[in-house]
């Protein structure tokens, strides 16, 4: 753990290439996050409403979650 820090703290351009990749990273999930759990929660209120109205239930387009798109 030493040794990776000190070759960060001599290596600018390895740490800004660290920092670009692990925002990358975060940035893809969070990405994922923000565009499919709108989706989802859409998904629950739908069936929920109909179960309180009583009312027949809509053909699910398949799994949809955080996992599988």
């Amino acid at each position: 753990m030493q040794n990776i820090l000190e070759l960060l703290s001599t290596s600018p351009t390895l740490l800004v290439g660290l920092c670009v990749f692990l925002g990358l990273l975060v940035g893809s999930f969070l990405n994922v996050v923000i565009y499919r759990l709108p989706v989802m929660m859409e998904r629950s209120w739908k069936q929920e409403a109909r179960e309180i109205l009583e009312l027949p239930a809509e053909e699910d387009d398949g799994i949809f979650n955080l996992v599988t798109p």
